[in-house]
This record gives C-alpha cells, sequence and structure tokens, in this order.
C-alpha cells in the first residue's frame, strides 16, 4: 500500500471539503437571541433561594459541630479572652 498516494487522496478530499452554514442559519440565530426575554426578578429568586440554602446548611453545620446557635459558635471565637483583642489590634 501507497502511503504518498494515500495521503495525496485525503489532502485532496480535505481541500475539496468547504463546509458552510445552511442558507439563512445566522438569521435564525439571531432572531432567537432577541426572542429571549430575561426576567430579572425570576432570576434574583433563584440567587436568593440558593443564598437562604447556604445559609441554613452553614448554621446546620454549626450547630452539628458546636452544639448551639450562639454568636460565639457562628463566628468561632470559643476562648477568646478579653487581652487577646489588644494583641489583635497590635499586630495590624
Amino acid at each position: 500500500m501507497n502511503t504518498e498516494n494515500t495521503d495525496s487522496k485525503i489532502e485532496n478530499i480535505l481541500r475539496a471539503h468547504n463546509p458552510r452554514f445552511n442558507p439563512g442559519f445566522t438569521d435564525r440565530v439571531m432572531d432567537r437571541i432577541a426572542s429571549v426575554e430575561v426576567d430579572i426578578l425570576s432570576i434574583f429568586k433563584w440567587i436568593a433561594l440558593s443564598g437562604m440554602a447556604a445559609i441554613i446548611l452553614l448554621l446546620i453545620a454549626v450547630y452539628f459541630t458546636d452544639g448551639s446557635f450562639s454568636s460565639d459558635a457562628i463566628f468561632g471565637v470559643y476562648n477568646y479572652s478579653e487581652h487577646e483583642s489588644l494583641i489583635t489590634a497590635y499586630n495590624f
């Protein structure tokens, strides 16, 4: 089998191939884009619902790890003495 002959045949086939879109393709795509309406309120609703779900999951995780919903548990500041705030302020 002659590889040069097959390579030239494949090369000729690929050169002859000229891919094109069907007539009117761009018009159909642009019409479809123009017909899509974005409802900002429905988008906001889904973002708000996913944010609420994330907050609820975070609170559940805090409750299971610390056993309470206190502000110390939420912020993770257990065993924080009054002098540590001064030390923290001096470090910045």
